[in-house]
């Protein structure tokens, strides 16, 4: 019965894509902000700005950024990483027990968010990479 309602709860978010937005920035919130900062300079991992920019340069349409992020957060390996630069100063991304549902939606959201990249990490991403982020 708990599992058919929290499956009914699950549907009609995800059905509703303002709560489903709404429901993925809360999850970021509170499963992810606390090592990939939104603002500001990394400190643990990093800022969720850079992970857009450098999935969404490789898997630019929505299904294949969302399915990226809850591939990579579900199993990190450093042999598929896009950001080499931030494993040798961060470490390897734990594997997290996210559930599947709860990755999608913050994906979800991250992918629509409107995301302003700061002039510091434009300058870095093209000192790194030869040219400017996508």
């Amino acid at each position: 019965m708990q599992k058919n309602i929290i499956f009914l709860i699950l549907t009609l978010i995800v059905s509703n894509p303002v709560l489903a937005s709404d429901t993925g920035k809360k999850l970021f919130n509170k499963l992810c902000v606390r090592c990939h900062a939104a603002q500001g300079m990394p400190t643990e991992a990093p800022p969720i700005f850079a992970v857009i920019s450098h999935v969404k340069g490789t898997y630019p349409d929505r299904e294949g950024f969302v399915n990226r992020i809850v591939d990579w957060v579900d199993e990190p390996k450093e042999s598929e990483s896009l950001m080499r630069g931030a494993i040798r100063r961060f470490g390897l991304m734990p594997k997290l027990n996210y559930s599947e549902e709860e990755v999608r939606m913050v994906a979800e959201y991250l992918y629509d968010r409107k995301t302003q990249l700061p002039a510091w990490y434009k300058k870095h991403y093209k000192e790194k990479h030869g040219h400017e982020p996508k």
